[in-house]
């Protein structure tokens, strides 16, 4: 029975420190975080969820790098987003695990929550660079960008535009709003170009769309309206990013990782939230 006991002692000494191992390997923290979001009449369960999620990563995010990354909010619009791109220079969620996921009633609120086990890795501050993204738009094709609003119609071509203070690439990432990221450009169609601060920016552009390539914003299935969030990065290096990716879902957390690994001082990124109805 002692021989036994002994064995399951020494079982439970090799978990916790594997676990141990695990959490403090390049400066890693596991850690367990709630996050909250109210349905109300323009917030659809949908939105709510996403919410709910994103608040929880930027909380587990707070506590590991110890800095406020956003005051929290209960309507979902795509700052969020913006806040948890941001935060890739202090820490980043290299894995995730939904441990809850339910709807609640708090008084005469219905509250979508979600509970996660993020595994945040901290970064060490660096310099910022002198490399800026001057402006970032994404236009109905064809009109005036200073009329142009943020709310489409379902099946508008749209175009991003976006000018630069210096040579850079320019990525653009359209990210829906539950937080899966979609690359636009550069594609295995189009190949990144360095782009010149003479120059704007336009994607598609019309030798592009004459090519056939044109984008079209939906909304998701089930769904009448949807907020989505397209983040336009310029990097001073030629960069693939998200080129190692076997799944066909990829999220904020995978391109967080990635942004993660670059020298702050090289990279500068925007975002534009829009929305899409039926």
């Amino acid at each position: 029975m002692g021989l036994i006991k002994s064995k399951v002692l020494v079982i439970v000494v090799c978990i916790l420190v594997a676990v141990f191992a695990e959490a403090t390997q390049d400066n890693i923290q596991i850690i367990e975080k709630e996050g909250e979001a109210v349905l109300g009449e323009d917030t659809t369960p949908a939105q709510a969820k996403a919410l709910a999620l994103n608040n929880a990563r930027r909380s587990a995010i707070e506590q590991a790098s110890g800095v406020i990354v956003h005051g929290s909010s209960v309507v979902y619009n795509f700052q969020l987003i913006s806040d948890l791109v941001a935060s890739a220079t202090r820490g980043v969620i290299v894995k995730e695990e939904i441990l809850a996921d339910d709807i609640k009633k708090d008084g005469k609120q219905i509250v979508y929550c979600t509970k996660i086990r993020a595994h945040v890795k901290t970064l060490e501050k660096k310099e910022e660079g002198g490399l800026r993204i001057l402006k970032a738009d994404v236009n109905r094709y064809g009109s005036n960008p200073a009329n142009t609003s943020v709310v489409f119609q379902e099946n508008d071509e749209i175009q991003i535009k976006a000018k630069i203070n210096s040579d850079a690439y320019i990525h653009v990432f359209n990210i829906s709003q539950d937080g899966i990221v979609t690359k636009l450009y550069p594609n295995e169609y189009f190949k990144a170009e360095l782009t010149s601060p003479a120059e704007e920016f336009v994607f598609p552009d019309e030798k592009q769309r004459g090519l056939g390539l044109k984008l079209k914003v939906r909304t998701p299935k089930g769904l009448s309206r949807t907020v989505e969030t397209m983040l336009i990065a310029a990097t001073k290096e030629k960069i693939d990013f998200l080129s190692d990716k076997k799944s066909d879902v990829v999220t904020i957390t995978d391109l967080m990782k990635e942004l993660s690994e670059i020298d702050s001082s090289l990279w500068t990124e925007k975002t534009v939230g829009y929305e899409v109805r039926k």
